[in-house]
């Protein structure tokens, strides 16, 4: 805090020639407090009278304080017929002017719109270099600020907005704010662990906001590349899935009792076998012979069925 020995009026009444009666007996304010912009005798002193509304300086910014000497104050009092005199003590005056905090939302809301403007976006996340921003305006003001200019590296994402609060007031409190624009699209992930071989169904789905910075170039984006269709690996609930750990739905697990057939021409022939891999309709997968322990490749026909493939190697293999 600086002492405000510049102030016009203040120079202004100490040059006049100062009043040799003695003036209205006032006393010094405790903790003093102004509200709006000005400064007056009736801010200062109690027992000002038909002065207290002389304004003597301007009051500091919402939230701040000026300190004055208490000599120059008491020049200026007697100067203008009041009678005041610092005690021993009283080295300086402190003015403090009192201020309402700017929510951080609403800096934040009109930062967004700004971006969304300026980026031509939709759907973005921002993150603020800062969140303490302290930002006050006088108590008699709205608190409200308005986005004078912004700046932004559209490679990066970085950008810095000039702010002014109260909103469009030309003397008002200018700050700045940086942060990171990141832009975002809407995927579609799974809305529960889903195993391997699982059909994922249009319930399973739900769609979450995602960085593009963050999307290989094999992820889905289309929620129809997922209906039908399984993992081949475990998908955790809420992260996004790769084209390539996509496939058939599992009919058929490993491990199972399955009639072998063979359908060919006129001929029908069935064993019993267990499936060696799990597979989905269509799929071929090996499969054991229960009664000669010999390994075939079947198609996947249903959860109890698979089918021989024709060739005579197969059908030997079966027999």
């Amino acid at each position: 805090m600086k002492y405000y020995l510049s102030i016009l009026t203040l120079i202004t009444a100490l040059i006049l020639p100062l009043a040799a009666a003695a003036g209205d007996l006032v006393s010094l304010r405790q903790n003093i407090a102004v509200e709006g912009d000005d400064i007056t005798f009736g801010d200062i002193f109690d027992g000002a009278g038909e002065k207290s509304a002389q304004v003597i300086a301007p009051a500091p910014l919402p939230g701040k304080s000026v300190i004055f000497k208490a000599t120059s104050v008491a020049k200026l009092a007697r100067a203008n017929g009041l009678d005041w005199r610092p005690t021993a003590p009283v080295r300086r005056i402190k003015i403090r002017r009192s201020g309402t905090n700017v929510p951080f939302d609403d800096i934040a809301n009109e930062i967004r719109a700004a971006l969304e403007y300026e980026l031509d976006l939709q759907l973005f996340e921002v993150n603020f270099a800062t969140q303490q921003t302290n930002v006050k305006v006088g108590t008699e003001q709205d608190p409200s600020v308005s986005v004078e200019n912004i700046y932004i590296n559209k490679r990066s994402g970085q950008f810095t907005a000039e702010l002014l609060a109260p909103a469009n007031m030309e003397n008002g409190q200018r700050f700045k704010i940086s942060g990171k624009v990141q832009k975002q699209i809407m995927v579609p992930v799974l809305k529960e662990f889903t195993p391997s071989g699982r059909e994922i169904r249009e319930s399973d789905i739900e769609h979450k906001a995602m960085h593009t910075a963050k999307l290989g170039r094999h992820a889905i984006t289309d929620a129809a590349q997922l209906i039908g269709k399984s993992p081949r690996r475990s998908v955790r609930a809420g992260v996004i899935i790769n084209m390539n750990n996509l496939g058939d739905p599992v009919t058929v697990e490993k491990g199972k009792l399955v009639a072998v057939v063979l359908r060919q021409g006129g001929m029908f022939l069935s064993i019993s076998g267990r499936t060696l891999e799990a597979g989905g309709t269509g799929d071929v997968i090996r499969v054991e012979n229960i009664n000669s322990r010999k390994v075939i490749q079947a198609q996947v026909v249903n959860e109890r069925e698979v089918q021989i493939l024709p060739s005579s190697q197969q059908l030997a293999a079966a027999r």
